[in-house]
């Protein structure tokens, strides 16, 4: 039954990753055709869009009272972007990332309000209605921030009404899929979690939540290829923004209900410790260099591997 569970958890992350980058396209062309800059595209379409996996999977985890699948999903796809994520895009790219100053103000502080906001959570010791309704007015508010700090530009393209509904329509059936595939995504989760005798919220952050960060690392491994460095960092911390904010406020409204501490604990440090060294590379250094990138993939490795010893001594 576990293999079976394995499997589908597998494939449903597969089909969802490849929907993603789909659903990716199409909101580039669109934002591309708007003028939207790097850094508002970054935030508001890409950070959004890239994030429908967690979206979709916490939000029907949370309507099902598994509010430690949705808490660990969210903060583990949080530790895995900050981390592995941009670890191996510089890896594999073969670039050193540099970053510009007009960018280093709005991403340090999106950074720093992603990284303290769980912590209420620990405070707290459950997902309630205020905290949501917080969550959801924070995103608002980050979304119109950045919207009025970009420079404005004039589209550079026009598209005809029929190829722009044809995009649009794609677009929604994407992410119908998506959403149904998140039920299964869900189902061998919880059924993984059971059989394992483990907390859902350690599944959450280690499988789940690397998971639905696949697409993530394609658009940046492209983005940074073509040297559009504003544009795939603004993705990555909009979309850990948008994670904390969005998807943790939606979670908290459907799902008022206790996490486990322990497991949640465990999250958090490394949350905070890729946060910060994140902080450090782009406000200090103002570039992120392989070393940065090799150090950014041990974090990750050492955040596995103390989840794993924190499912034992749980056990």
């Amino acid at each position: 039954m576990i293999l079976y569970s394995i499997v589908v958890l597998i494939t449903s992350l597969t089909l969802m990753g490849m929907l993603s980058d789909r659903i990716i396209r199409y909101v580039s062309a669109l934002s591309t055709i708007l003028g939207l800059s790097e850094m508002a595209a970054g935030f508001i379409l890409l950070s959004v869009t890239t994030s429908l996996p967690e979206l979709s999977v916490s939000a029907l985890a949370a309507f099902r009272e598994e509010a430690g699948l949705s808490v660990g999903n969210v903060l583990g796809s949080n530790v895995a972007n900050l981390t592995v994520i941009i670890g191996l895009a510089v890896l594999i790219s073969n670039k050193t990332i540099t970053v510009e100053r007009q960018f280093q103000k709005e991403l340090i502080q999106f950074l720093f309000l992603s990284s303290i906001i769980p912590l209420f959570i620990l405070q707290r010791g459950s997902l309630g209605l205020i905290l949501g309704l917080v969550l959801l007015i924070l995103f608002v508010y980050f979304g119109i921030v950045v919207s009025q700090k970009a420079p404005e530009i004039k589209p550079i393209e026009r598209m005809r009404k029929r190829d722009r509904t044809i995009i649009i329509a794609k677009f929604w059936l994407s992410v119908a899929l998506i959403i149904l595939i998140s039920k299964f995504v869900v189902d061998s989760s919880l059924e993984i979690a059971g059989y394992m005798d483990l907390p859902p919220s350690i599944v959450g952050a280690t499988i789940v939540g690397l998971g639905t960060s696949l697409p993530e690392l394609a658009t940046t491994i492209q983005a940074f290829k073509k040297k559009l460095y504003g544009m795939a960092l603004g993705n990555l911390l909009g979309s850990c923004v948008t994670n904390i904010t969005l998807i943790l406020g939606v979670s908290s409204l459907l799902s008022p209900s206790k996490v486990s501490i322990i497991a949640v604990e465990s999250i958090m440090f490394y949350v905070l410790l890729s946060s910060l060294s994140i902080w450090y590379m782009i406000g200090t250094n103002e570039r992120i260099s392989r070393r940065d990138a090799l150090f950014l993939c041990g974090v990750y490795a050492f955040f596995v591997l103390q989840q794993i010893g924190i499912s034992i001594f749980i056990l």
